[in-house]
């Protein structure tokens, strides 16, 4: 473990901060992709002698992300584990959970500093009062933003944490 510490701390010297690179419209946040974030970190990785792995696999029946950082010539090597929470288990909610689970496994493993705080992962975060979150509405912009949004893996709890939902407009984001 002497060698990886090693590698690890040359890494953390070596690797700037991560600038957020998109947009999430949804909850109007910034975050850094998963590949631009790959991209930013493989040459010092390389030059701290560490390569990095990342698969999915079961555990008790879960879906997890397991990301791996080895130290190339001792073999030494950490794991993380990051959950793959899916609510409608299409494969495009898969698809963004997997991306999710891999940026936030690889950030902790490797301590990555992403500039400002990275919050696309508003699901993590408190929900405003009931009383002060906008009522969502049927055939408005909002709408029809948080409709997109479900089609690409948003799901009714995190609608929920923004706004206040009747019934039938639930149905309707369905």
């Amino acid at each position: 473990m002497k060698e990886l510490l090693k590698s690890l701390a040359e890494f953390n010297k070596l690797c700037p901060p991560i600038k957020k690179d998109s947009l999430n419209p949804f909850f109007k946040s910034n975050y850094s992709k998963l590949d631009a974030i790959q991209v930013h970190i493989n040459p010092h990785l390389q030059k701290a002698g560490l390569v990095l792995t990342q698969v999915n696999v079961s555990i008790d029946g879960n879906p997890f992300v397991k990301s791996t950082v080895w130290e190339v010539k001792s073999g030494e090597s950490l794991d993380s584990f990051f959950p793959i929470v899916v609510s409608k288990n299409t494969p495009q909610e898969y698809g963004s959970a997997v991306s999710y689970a891999k940026r936030y496994s690889l950030s902790g493993l490797l301590n990555l500093v992403i500039e400002d705080e990275d919050d696309d992962g508003n699901a993590a975060s408190q929900a405003p009062k009931a009383d002060d979150k906008p009522w969502l509405n049927e055939s408005t912009d909002q709408f029809h933003a948080v409709k997109k949004a479900m089609a690409d893996g948003y799901t009714i709890e995190q609608v929920k944490q923004k706004y206040n939902i009747s019934k039938k407009v639930a149905d309707l984001l369905k």
